[in-house]
């Protein structure tokens, strides 16, 4: 994470020092000795990220609430949801791919949907969320192992592959996790310095 005065701006790269400047639209601000992207122009506001992450929450519930796709066989109907898929690999030697999906595909992403709601609805009437720092902290290292992007990917294969065998129709939720990969990945690349910027805002 960069360190950052009132008008330095430290690299986290090489440590060299750079004073801060107002970038225009579509600008990216690069180290001079490393070339390591220090900032980038911010299109989007406090009132717009929030919506993006309550737009995120309800796409997620809807994810978890909705299956992915129903598979027809011989008239008999199976509907496939994220928790479902979960449940079954329970048992023996897939038992840990399960806790894996558990997590990766619910608990990390409530966690960070949560937590960018708390540190938002702050924000956004003026103040500062009580464990600010703590909270962007795990922000950061959760981020990487929110993996819906690779669940999505992996369902769309198997709906692929499986509609050569059986009649298999794409449900609510897999449009849904759709969107929430759309959104999560739209927050992801927000610079980690937009949110300690909001350090500044009246406590």
């Amino acid at each position: 994470m960069s360190t950052f005065a009132p008008e330095l701006v430290v690299c986290p790269h090489c440590d060299a020092v750079h004073r801060e400047v107002v970038l225009g639209k579509h600008e990216v601000a690069a180290c001079v000795a490393c070339g390591h992207v220090l900032d980038r122009h911010r299109s989007l506001s406090v009132d717009q990220l929030l919506a993006i992450t309550v737009a995120a929450a309800l796409l997620f519930l809807i994810t978890n609430s909705y299956p992915l796709m129903t598979i027809e066989v011989g008239g008999m109907y199976t509907e496939a949801t994220v928790w479902g898929a979960a449940l079954l690999m329970l048992h023996g030697w897939a038992a840990l791919p399960a806790a894996v999906l558990a997590v990766s595909m619910f608990i990390l992403p409530l966690l960070q949907i949560v937590l960018l709601l708390w540190v938002l609805a702050f924000a956004r009437f003026g103040g500062r969320a009580p464990g600010f720092r703590g909270v962007l902290v795990m922000l950061h290292r959760s981020r990487a192992w929110s993996m819906t992007e690779v669940f999505l990917l992996g369902a769309l294969v198997a709906i692929v592959k499986l509609s050569g065998w059986v009649h298999v129709t794409p449900g609510i939720g897999i449009w849904a996790l759709a969107g929430l990969t759309i959104l999560l990945t739209i927050l992801s690349m927000v610079e980690p310095r937009f949110w300690w910027t909001l350090l500044q805002v009246r406590a």
